[in-house]
């Protein structure tokens, strides 16, 4: 490695070192106030008070032997703060794993910082963690809490921040959001490469599940060479997947190939979503709705859309198999949406109480989840039975409302994050 540029990159972390030790100030502001200790008593026999105050509101960097003085005088102890090096280690191991979907060695670097009570990129790794692992409960604890503590990451850290929450946003699909993020983090990279794929890769996503192909496809291209280079299987054969998922939603069907191996490289949900859409599009749903994962998400989606195949084929007892285990399932899984209602309000004469459900509650819930696509299919369901009772013109606003929908999601909106 050339000498200037490894001088400047041994600089560099000692730059952030610097940074993260000017934070633990916070940490000895709160613990003493939580004793009660004024600044005084802490500093008696080690520093000036001045330096104490210095310290408290980040304006220096606090020695180690001052530090572990402070800490022993105020009963802290020391395998319980995360220290920068160690903390910017495991975040550069965490980027990694992230970057591998290697779930098992990021279990490793999790339960391996669990010990820590202190040290903000410690938050960093465990939402990465909670977002890989697709625990969205504590992803969001973190991910609405880490908003108050902004300042206290430096560009390496706030990058992966953005990142990880890029991907956190994903996953709750909330793609404008995600989008707003690769806006705010494009700048703040430094030429870091893997970083660098993550943020390729993460703007094919989001702009794949916009409908905004061209510019989707310009993310994977950054992401794959990389994946390419590394022999990044994992992410390689799910870019592979979401592939497959925007060309069915462009309504290219003749160029998807499925391969069964591919989904263990997937999450539940990701699975269950694919395999719906791979259903909806096939002569033979029944093959890919047998390969739905009940503790996934999007379960009872699937569950619904194979009781109307079987309602279709006149498969009677299937079809009132399956909308029990709908009925069963309904309450444990949270769902907004009463499927079993819904396939049994689609039944018989009822066209107008289905009509409204799906106006008032799948829409909605669409709208919500920012599913262009289900939006759209659902949109056309309700525009048949609108036209077949001979309201067109509610047929035409109802598609018009799809349009605007679509057009919302699709803006391009702005936000400051730092």
């Amino acid at each position: 490695m050339d000498f200037n540029l490894r001088t400047r990159i041994i600089r560099r972390r000692e730059e952030i070192f610097d940074f993260y030790y000017c934070t633990i100030g916070d940490k000895i502001r709160r613990t003493r106030l939580d004793l009660n200790m004024t600044q005084e008593a802490l500093a008696k026999g080690i520093c000036s008070n001045t330096y104490i105050s210095k310290i408290e509101n980040n304006k220096i960097a606090v020695n180690k032997e001052h530090l572990f003085l402070l800490m022993e005088k105020m009963g802290i102890q020391t395998d319980r703060i995360g220290f920068p090096e160690k903390m910017v280690e495991s975040l550069e191991r965490a980027i990694e794993y992230f970057y591998f979907k290697d779930l098992e060695a990021y279990e490793e670097l999790y339960q391996d910082l669990q010990q820590y009570e202190f040290g903000i990129l410690i938050y960093v790794v465990r939402l990465g963690y909670f977002v890989l692992t697709e625990d969205l409960d504590n992803a969001r604890v973190i991910y609405d809490d880490m908003y108050r503590y902004l300042n206290s990451l430096e560009d390496y850290g706030f990058a992966t921040f953005l990142i990880f929450g890029g991907f956190y946003n994903v996953a709750i699909n909330d793609f404008q959001t995600a989008r707003m993020i690769l806006e705010s983090v494009k700048d703040k990279l430094r030429n870091d490469e893997i970083l660098y794929s993550l943020y390729g890769y993460l703007e094919f996503i989001v702009y794949g599940q916009l409908h905004l192909f061209n510019q989707s496809r310009d993310g994977l291209d950054k992401a794959k060479t990389l994946f390419f280079n590394y022999s990044n299987c994992r992410r390689l054969t799910e870019s592979m997947v979401y592939t497959n998922i925007f060309r069915l939603y462009e309504g290219r069907k003749e160029e998807i190939s499925f391969h069964k191996e591919h989904l263990t490289y997937l999450n539940d949900s990701q699975k269950n979503y694919y395999l719906i859409l791979l259903a909806l599009s096939s002569d033979n749903p029944v093959f890919y709705f047998s390969q739905l994962i009940p503790d996934g998400r999007y379960y009872l989606s699937g569950l619904y859309y194979l009781a109307k195949h079987h309602l279709s084929k006149n498969e009677l007892d299937k079809y009132e198999s399956v909308k029990d285990t709908i009925n069963d399932n309904h309450y444990s899984m949270r769902s907004i949406i009463d499927y079993g209602n819904l396939l049994k309000l689609s039944e018989g004469e009822k066209d107008w109480y289905y009509r409204d459900y799906l106006i008032n509650i799948v829409l909605p819930y669409l709208r919500d989840n920012q599913n262009i696509y289900f939006h759209n299919l659902v949109t056309k369901r309700v525009q048949e039975i609108l036209s077949e009772n001979k309201k067109y013109k509610d047929a035409q606003r109802l598609g018009e409302k799809h349009q605007e929908f679509v057009k919302g999601l699709q803006l391009e909106k702005k936000i400051t994050l730092h």
